[in-house]
């Protein structure tokens, strides 16, 4: 699971299947449940799979720019380089997930919806941005950086 192509096509099923779960199956909820004043639920439905889709299209490139670095020769020698980049890149899909989550909130911020749904809404994206990306490269990161994402 560590070697290419394999780890780039695991990251990319395993980002649509979590886009699938919460933009598909779980649209209805996430877009009927608040209460909406002008917008109607089908096209905070389509704002929402827009969203949730480019951050997990950004999880998934951070995810294969990871891969195609770690399984450079030079990396197994600058470790500690591999570390900050690593941790950039997480810190980087953190910041990706509330810019995103921040954008739901302007857009709709005259729908009159609860603000539990945008905690739900940043919650999803959490999952889809910097928590794809840890699962994934902690799970198929190339043998050189295999021990540099947080829990190994």
């Amino acid at each position: 699971m560590n070697k290419s192509p394999i780890n780039y096509l695991l990251t990319a099923v395993t980002g649509a299947l979590l886009w699938v779960i919460f933009s598909i199956f779980l649209a209805s909820y996430f877009t009927e449940n608040p209460s909406l004043a002008e917008k109607y639920p089908e096209e905070l439905a389509a704002e929402l799979r827009l969203v949730f889709g480019a951050g997990t299209l950004l999880s998934i490139i951070f995810a294969a720019y990871w891969y195609y670095y770690g399984s450079q020769e030079k990396v197994a020698g600058e470790l500690s380089a591999a570390k900050t980049k690593w941790r950039t890149m997480f810190f980087a899909q953190v910041l990706i997930a509330v810019a995103l989550a921040f954008a739901i909130v302007i857009r709709n911020r005259n729908e009159g919806i609860e603000s539990q749904w945008f905690v739900i809404y940043f919650l999803v994206l959490s999952v889809l941005t910097f928590t794809l990306f840890w699962l994934t490269t902690f799970l198929f990161s190339p043998r050189t950086v295999k021990f540099v994402p947080f829990g190994k």
